[in-house]
């Protein structure tokens, strides 16, 4: 990902719509598939300019790792010295030791090797560890959001599984989220694909080109976190992103 574009994600994921949103879901999932524990270790790759770890710290100690020396940066000025951070890739830059728990949002679509990584990530995990992540949903949702953030795919629940499956993780659960407000997403998207870019229009970011703040923010955070309330309970299907849960099983 561009370096300008982890300066925007600092100044905008702790009050723009998208993250607060995610972050709700998530603390929801994490809620249902995560008994109290203050001694369990997670480890958060792809940890970006830090906006989870605050929330993964509520479920135990954290540890974040990030390729991107910019990011890694960004996140030791908003967060200081309260979290432990390495510069590195999965899956060969994996902290040592087993963790209880890893986290992977809006990581796996970024490599071009996703079951390697996922492979790497297993064997960072303790036996009966979990895993949970999100990824971007639907390849026809594709847009200039996918290319500017260098995606290498969106996903399915088949295609998750399959990934998952083969590294040797068992998936226990997904559900598509973001489903309220997939069809005006989805209408936009293939819009900006049929409709021609204006001259020398360089491709944007989402988070660009959304306000951040104000009222129409307020209301798009409360219809995305309305969704906390089903969707760790029920797998919805079909919406603009995907979360799932997959365990490290002793023995694999």
């Amino acid at each position: 990902m561009e370096a300008h574009l982890f300066e925007e994600m600092a100044r905008t994921e702790d009050h723009h719509w998208w993250f607060r949103g995610r972050r709700n879901i998530i603390e929801a999932v994490l809620r249902q598939h995560l008994p109290p524990a203050s001694q369990r270790r997670i480890l958060d790759v792809g940890c970006g300019t830090g906006g989870n770890l605050p929330l993964l710290q509520r479920f135990g100690q954290v540890v974040g790792l990030e390729g991107s020396p910019d990011a890694l940066a960004l996140c030791r000025r908003r967060l200081g010295l309260d979290f432990p951070l390495h510069q590195g890739h999965i899956p060969q830059d994996i902290p040592p030791g087993r963790f209880d728990v890893v986290t992977a949002f809006d990581v796996l679509e970024h490599i071009p090797d996703a079951e390697g990584a996922l492979r790497g990530i297993r064997s960072a995990l303790a036996p009966g560890g979990l895993l949970v992540l999100t990824v971007p949903a639907f390849g026809f949702l594709w847009s200039e959001h996918d290319t500017v953030h260098h995606h290498q795919r969106r996903y399915t629940v088949d295609l998750l599984t399959a990934q998952l499956t083969g590294a040797g993780l068992r998936p226990r659960w997904s559900s598509y989220f973001n489903s309220l407000l997939f069809p005006p997403i989805a209408v936009v998207r293939l819009l900006q694909r049929l409709l021609p870019r204006p001259r020398n229009g360089a491709p944007r970011s989402d988070v660009e080109v959304t306000d951040g703040s104000g009222l129409t923010n307020q209301v798009l955070e409360a219809v995305f976190s309305a969704e906390r309330h089903v969707v760790p309970r029920v797998s919805l299907p079909f919406g603009v992103s995907l979360i799932a849960v997959a365990s490290a099983e002793a023995g694999n």
